[in-house]
């Protein structure tokens, strides 16, 4: 039995055959068709109609070689599920496909691109519950009355294996209330196909009024909105004896100075303020080159101590911890962002990094 492209093959030089035998090809003339004689306009249009078939019976050809081609692995790739409630509401759930400029040099992601995918994910689940609005990030109509946005005050995030380009991971996130003043989120992330575990984060919000930029006391109705859509009993992505540990300071002098970083206008978010992602971007330049490099970033703890706006000049201080590992070769390091006007500096963020070897 030939194969579809010899069979497409034996079409064409049959065709052609044909086609050639019941007129020659009409040499090119000057005069438009019109004004030829009716033989010569139908011998003009079999020539066309042979160009035509020609180039169809090619481009199937090119077609049948391509699926037969054993380089071509697919003709389709699969598409991520849409964002969508679950769980009588108290879960969110939705996947991403990691696109090409969200990875390194080694195609994997980074932390910076997991820590979008989060925010997003969050964001969608907020207008999964209450719509979207003018105003804000993902932020409730109540909110939006009382001029009220959640800010985080830290981010943990725990990475086992970081997704590659193209792969579509299944980001599941919830909430729960912490305290009269803060919210917590929990995030898990698997790849959506195998269903491997790639990592898990929590964090925590407070309430911020925009217009005096103080912390304000989350509102009764939306603690009540928290508490219906939260799952019972409560879920946490860390065990407590792993979640919200201290950071120490940072001595200085410190032992690596990174570049200095300016806040961009590109860098302002939503809420109207630098955006969470860029800072954990700014305090990973002060990681040793060789550890950058050669391991692998394991956790990522950010705790957020003050606001800071486009233009502002931001310095970035990091030191090794020193520490017994056990032969683990884990290395970590506590780094700082401060704002410094007229000499009095002001700390932004502390931070701390775990890496693995690679």
């Amino acid at each position: 039995m030939r194969c579809p492209s010899n069979i497409l093959q034996s079409q064409l030089t049959n065709s052609l055959h044909s086609l050639h035998k019941q007129s020659p090809s009409p040499r090119c003339k000057s005069s438009n068709v019109k004004d030829r004689p009716n033989v010569a306009h139908i011998r003009t249009q079999k020539a066309v109609d042979v160009r035509c078939h020609t180039a169809a019976l090619e481009r199937e050809a090119i077609r049948a070689e391509a699926l037969e081609d054993e380089h071509v692995s697919r003709d389709t790739l699969p598409a991520p599920s849409p964002g969508k409630l679950q769980h009588n509401a108290t879960v969110f759930v939705e996947e991403h496909r990691i696109r090409a400029y969200e990875v390194g040099p080694d195609q994997k992601t980074t932390i910076s691109t997991v820590a979008n995918l989060l925010q997003e994910v969050a964001g969608n689940h907020g207008v999964a519950l209450w719509g979207r609005t003018e105003e804000g990030f993902a932020t409730d109509p109540v909110m939006v009355a009382m001029h009220l946005i959640f800010a985080a005050t830290r981010i943990q995030i725990e990475m086992s294996k970081y997704p590659k380009w193209g792969d579509i991971v299944r980001i599941e996130t919830y909430f729960s209330a912490d305290g009269r003043l803060a919210a917590r989120r929990e995030w898990s992330i698997q790849n959506a196909l195998t269903g491997e575990r790639l990592g898990r984060a929590t964090s925590t919000w407070v309430m911020v009024n925009l217009q005096k930029r103080k912390v304000a006391k989350i509102p009764d109705e939306m603690r009540q909105k928290l508490a219906r859509f939260a799952p019972d009993p409560p879920r946490d992505a860390f065990d407590k004896s792993d979640h919200k540990l201290k950071l120490p300071g940072l001595e200085l002098p410190a032992e690596i100075e990174g570049p200095m970083q300016v806040a961009r206008r590109s860098d302002v978010d939503m809420n109207g303020h630098i955006n969470n992602v860029t800072y954990i971007a700014w305090a990973l330049e002060t990681v040793p080159r060789d550890v950058y490099y050669n391991y692998e970033l394991q956790q990522m703890e950010i705790d957020y101590k003050a606001e800071c706006h486009s233009g502002d000049a931001i310095e970035s201080l990091g030191s090794s911890i020193k520490e017994d590992t056990n032969g683990t070769g884990i290395r970590r390091y506590i780094h700082m962002l401060q704002r410094c006007d007229d000499g009095v500096c002001r700390e932004l963020v502390r931070a701390r990094t775990t890496w693995r070897p690679a």
